[in-house]
């Protein structure tokens, strides 16, 4: 599946470019995500979900395969399985950042392709957008903070990728989006 965001970020452009080239930020940033080792462009890291009382633990590797600093492009391709079962994903990520106004604010643009093998859940795609747009938002709001990446905002995802709140929170947007239909 195909996912797009899209994010306005208050930091210049060479900042957040600097802390994606930094691929334990990039772990440190994303909710339930550890880089646990680097060597050049390449990584080795685990993701942990929570799915209501059960936690899934995906362990894998990836790699930095692109890199253009002039173009403010940059792709990552991941592969993970998960370790006490036999779902399997494959991850291609493309960032694409534009400088905005005074170049004191940064468009940050993500295209993620997605595939899942043997995952316990099958969503479509509106959906995994949709749920994925709030972790997406505070993976890129962290990119775009100076320091390590690691306050305390994200201090709650230490536990892993709560995939039971994430939906609470897109039942929480639908219900919100239903009650402004009707008001209008």
């Amino acid at each position: 599946m195909r996912l797009g965001h899209e994010q306005v970020l208050d930091a210049p452009l060479d900042a957040v470019w600097t802390h994606f080239m930094d691929l334990h930020r990039i772990g440190r940033c994303f909710p339930g995500a550890k880089v646990t080792q680097v060597h050049g462009d390449d990584f080795v890291g685990e993701i942990r979900a929570k799915l209501g009382p059960l936690s899934l633990y995906f362990d894998g590797t990836g790699s930095m395969t692109e890199r253009d600093a002039d173009a403010g492009r940059a792709r990552l391709a991941a592969t993970g399985q998960e370790r006490h079962g036999l779902g399997k994903a494959t991850i291609d990520i493309t960032l694409k950042l534009h400088p905005l106004g005074d170049g004191n604010r940064t468009r940050a643009q993500l295209a993620t392709d997605l595939v899942f093998l043997g995952f316990p859940m099958d969503f479509g795609t509106g959906l995994v957008q949709r749920a994925s747009d709030p972790l997406i938002d505070r993976f890129l709001t962290c990119m775009s903070v100076p320091g390590r990446g690691h306050d305390e905002a994200m201090e709650a995802d230490d536990d892993g990728l709560d995939l039971v709140r994430s939906a609470t929170d897109l039942l929480g947007s639908f219900r919100r989006e239903r009650r402004e239909r009707k008001r209008r």
